[in-house]
């Protein structure tokens, strides 16, 4: 059976691949609409005026060489009022018609860029808003997320400046132009349309192979940002297994597909346009011919002859534009199911509708009959019932994948129990407000992120209005402020990327000042101490000691020092609750926390044989080995 996670990807592709191109085309002109729907107003107005413009352009010709230059049927001789007359009279149309395109044009890039940033902002909204279940999926990598606001979000910009609004005016040249050649002369246009289905069958190959490549275009550029992304983010991993050549290997691989892939589009680019060209000369060749026999019966006059030469490039013109469009579209197309997939994703956490606002809080926690699966096949956590008290310190311990890290996933509300619910002062969690329920807990993990910003913004993230006063106590209180006063410039100290200038101490320790500086009711530390130096452990547990009273705490460790002193332990295998107890009261046992703890500390120059210590778990005999798969990972 497949996991949720991977049927997820599956209908996430599903869905996307079965967006209509129609349908794409009419979101992104809703996108445009919401973007500004006056400047849309506008825009259709001045469309409007340059395509009547040019509609009776050629008709000023067709009269020029019939009435101004004596061509029409049975003329002598020309009439220089009339030239006069239709040249100022194209003047001034010609003034309209530049005049109107400028503003078009203006009005098309601003749309065009307005819409491209309302897309970023409402993506970056939906990013914020789906929940774990979403960013944690393995092939929804950094790099494809970025590629969405970036690559995605520029190529539907140069889709409706280049392309999308400029088909408006073509669509109505190419309608008015073909209604007026059946006007002038419907043996003409009957003549130039023998080539149309010549140019649509041609056009129709070609463009097939179009989309073909741009949408393989699209994936091997997402590929390569991908690599790019991880390459960078994991600098320090692929130097210090110097695996450089081998990680520069699969960035020319997957850099070489794409620039193979570039390169048959652009071939086909460059051989589309020419062959177009040919098919139209073909039939300007048989309308040449024709109109020959027309002019010489007398049923067509030379001006008419200029007018109707005028619509035919009026004609194929537009059409041709429309066509690259449609090429262009292929390649944007692909990118505008991706956003319009990304926008109707699925919104897993969702608040409700009578959410409420909490604010003082006695922080009792209740989990009831909460079970949990991130698939539809396997239980994470299974029948969790807890109650934890006011101010009450709960530790967690147990083997890793036992369902640790999950336990405070729900609690903050990251996910949402598969069945059973979790209370805190009697409110389900589903019936509070996400933000109030997320500003009630401090949170510290194993591995805290921190922003490129200096010190003081890191710590002031926890409360943004804090007071450089809250700021530095905030630190004393984690034992920070020392080594933080000893940077070249203190609290203004930029820490660098994700805190790189910092040590793994260093940083952990901005985390618990970051996370106790809005003093939350509710503290959870999930293994925050599991990744620093011995004597940043022992300033941690000396500020802890403080930190703890009056606030209700979850951690969770692998340590067992770290626990020792906490009111009750919970011991976590396989999902289940299978101890529970203090300290002392868990090691008199003869079960899993014992046998951990003797595990921890056994004195490693000793032969003490652990493998042949037998513990209970539910009244049930074990024996851990050291070919017990579970050994190797609680370490």
């Amino acid at each position: 059976m497949r996991s949720r996670k991977a049927k997820l990807i599956s209908t996430e592709e599903e869905k996307s691949s079965n967006i209509s191109s129609l349908k794409v085309i009419k979101q992104l002109f809703s996108f445009i609409g919401q973007a500004n729907k006056k400047l849309i107003s506008i825009l259709v107005i001045i469309i409007i005026i340059n395509v009547i413009v040019n509609w009776f352009t050629p008709l000023i010709f067709g009269a020029l060489v019939d009435d101004g230059l004596g061509g029409g049927i049975g003329a002598t001789g020309g009439d220089i009022e009339v030239v006069i007359t239709l040249g100022t009279l194209f003047f001034f149309l010609t003034i309209i018609g530049v005049l109107t395109r400028i503003i078009q044009g203006y009005i098309i890039s601003k749309l065009a860029t307005l819409t491209m940033y309302y897309l970023r902002y409402e993506l970056f909204v939906k990013f914020q808003a789906l929940g774990l279940d979403y960013h944690d999926t393995p092939k929804r990598t950094t790099g494809k997320k970025i590629n969405y606001l970036t690559g995605d979000v520029n190529t539907i910009q140069q889709l409706i400046q280049s392309g999308l609004l400029i088909s408006l005016p073509n669509i109505f040249l190419v309608f008015g132009s073909l209604i007026f050649m059946i006007l002038l002369s419907p043996e003409l246009t009957l003549v130039a349309f023998l080539i149309v289905p010549g140019f649509f069958g041609i056009a129709g190959v070609l463009f097939r192979k179009a989309r073909k490549y741009y949408k393989e275009l699209r994936e091997r550029v997402a590929n390569v940002t991908s690599i790019l992304d991880e390459s960078i983010m994991g600098m320090k991993v692929i130097q210090s297994y110097a695996v450089e050549d081998e990680n520069y290997q699969e960035f020319v691989k997957a850099t070489e597909k794409e620039r193979k892939t570039t390169m048959k589009t652009a071939k086909l680019n460059a051989f589309i346009p020419g062959t177009i060209i040919l098919v139209i000369t073909f039939g300007i060749g048989l309308l040449l011919l024709a109109s020959g026999t027309l002019i010489r019966a007398g049923s067509l006059t030379q001006g008419t002859l200029i007018s109707f030469i005028f619509y035919i490039f009026m004609f194929f013109e537009p059409l041709f534009s429309l066509i690259s469009f449609v090429t262009m579209l292929q390649n944007s197309i692909a990118a505008g199911r991706r956003i319009i997939s990304l926008l109707n994703e699925e919104v897993s956490i969702l608040e409700d509708i009578n959410a409420v606002k909490i604010n003082d809080v006695k922080a009792k926690i209740e989990y009831i009959d909460v079970g949990f699966s991130y698939d539809t096949d396997n239980l994470v956590l299974k029948d969790i019932n807890l109650r934890v008290k006011e101010n009450e310190r709960l530790a967690i311990v147990g083997y890793t994948g036992a369902g640790k890290s999950t336990f405070i996933k729900l609690l903050s509300r990251f996910y949402d129990p598969t069945k059973g619910e979790i209370k805190i002062d009697g409110i389900n969690l589903k019936k509070i407000e996400l933000k109030s329920l997320r500003t009630l807990m401090g949170i510290v993990l194993q591995e805290n992120f921190l922003f490129s910003g200096t010190v003081k913004e890191n710590i002031q993230y926890g409360k943004l209005n804090a007071t450089d006063h809250e700021i530095i106590e905030a630190a004393k209180k984690v034992n920070a402020h020392e080594f933080i006063t000893n940077l070249e410039k203190g609290y203004d100290t930029i820490v660098g990327e994700r805190g790189n200038k910092l040590s793994e101490g260093q940083r952990q320790l901005i985390a618990f000042a970051r996370a106790l500086i809005s003093n939350p009711p509710i503290l959870i530390l999930d293994e925050a101490t599991s990744s620093i130096d011995p004597y940043s452990e022992l300033l941690i547990q000396q500020a802890l000691e403080t930190l703890l009273k009056g606030r209700t705490s979850i951690s969770i460790a692998h340590r067992l020092s770290t626990v020792i002193n906490s009111d009750r332990i919970i011991v976590l295998d396989k999902g289940r609750i299978i101890e529970e107890g203090s300290h002392e009261e868990l090691v008199k046992k003869n079960g899993l926390y014992n046998h951990l703890y003797k595990m921890q500390f056994k004195d490693p120059y000793k032969k003490e044989e652990i493998d042949e210590e037998p513990f209970e778990i539910n009244g049930i005999n074990n024996k851990f080995d050291n070919d017990d798969d579970r050994f190797p990972r609680f370490f």
